[in-house]
């Protein structure tokens, strides 16, 4: 009766997987994660994928959640680097000769008094 009103049961996408190998499971896991990424934009995703994570690592075990979190934990570890790489790039500057300093004697001499009755004035006169 369905199929003559065109109601139609048939399921697609990540409700029509059922896995059970290991390319299933490969395969399931990039439905979800194009699914999942679809709203990486959103002010509430980093709060929603720390939840998501926490209630589906409930149920494992010590030795794989720790794999879990080594994994997480390189991840950052690599961000963190490359964050640091691109503050570098935008902070370093081309290397200018002589440490880009263009000192003359009366610059490196006023350090030490005024023009008037200092060091400089007593002996610009010498000879």
């Amino acid at each position: 009766a369905k199929e003559t009103f065109g109601v139609n049961n048939t399921v697609y996408g990540i409700d029509a997987m059922n896995p059970s190998s290991r390319d299933d499971f490969t395969e399931f896991g990039k439905l979800l994660k194009d699914k999942i990424t679809q709203y990486e934009k959103s002010l509430y995703y980093a709060s929603f994928l720390e939840a998501l994570v926490r209630d589906v690592c409930i149920s494992l075990e010590i030795d794989d959640l720790k794999k879990i979190t080594n994994s997480l934990t390189v991840l950052c570890s690599e961000k963190q680097k490359q964050e640091k790489q691109s503050k570098a790039k935008k902070k370093k500057k081309g290397v200018v000769p002589g440490g880009g300093l263009k000192a003359t004697m009366k610059d490196d001499l006023a350090d030490y008094g005024g023009y008037e009755g200092g060091y400089v004035q007593d002996y610009e006169d010498f000879m």
